[in-house]
């Protein structure tokens, strides 16, 4: 009898073990960032860095063995542009992804756009633009509210991909844009 009841206790400890360190691992936390005005949810083990040296508003979100983060949100200056068939001056979002896109493609990069769809993010109208540089996975999805561009970046290694796409896209979800 004890014989058999130990490797169950073993088994179930283990469970346990592997369960509670999974909801650790998957368990999220609130960031808000009143200077850039959002709030996003974030794996509780990912690392939160804000980036003062960069041009733009920049928060980082990474695992702390890598140097590259996984996830990134920027906040660009909205520029209007000339619209010659309505004589007005416009701020689209297809207009500063197309801008990124042009910029990636004219890097010495192996850049190779995949797809291009319409979403809803906060609660606002944006465009998520999916591409790989190398065997680099990425996503950008761009958002204009309250007067700024919102660019929600997503860089990982095919290996990671399964992984993190899915606590990605619970941040996405989770993105909200302060009035």
């Amino acid at each position: 009898m004890y014989g058999v009841s130990i490797p169950i206790c073993l088994v179930f400890v283990c469970f346990l073990i592997n369960s509670s360190y999974g909801q650790s691992v998957n368990s999220f936390l609130n960031y808000s960032n009143n200077d850039m005005k959002f709030t996003i949810q974030h794996p509780s083990n990912w690392l939160v860095v804000e980036d003062e040296k960069s041009s733009h508003e920049t928060v980082w979100f990474k695992l702390s063995d890598r140097t590259i983060p996984i996830f990134v949100v920027q906040i660009h200056k909205v520029e209007p542009y000339n619209d010659t068939d309505m004589m007005s001056l416009k701020n689209t979002i297809l207009q500063y992804a197309q801008k990124r896109q042009d910029f990636l493609s004219s890097l010495d990069i192996d850049y190779n756009p995949v797809r291009q769809n319409n979403v809803t993010i906060g609660g606002n109208f944006g465009l998520k633009v999916e591409f790989t540089v190398g065997d680099f996975i990425n996503s950008d999805i761009f958002t204009i509210a309250s007067g700024k561009l919102f660019e929600l970046s997503y860089h990982d290694d095919p290996q990671s991909v399964p992984q993190n796409v899915k606590l990605v896209d619970k941040m996405v979800e989770s993105f909200q844009i302060a009035k």
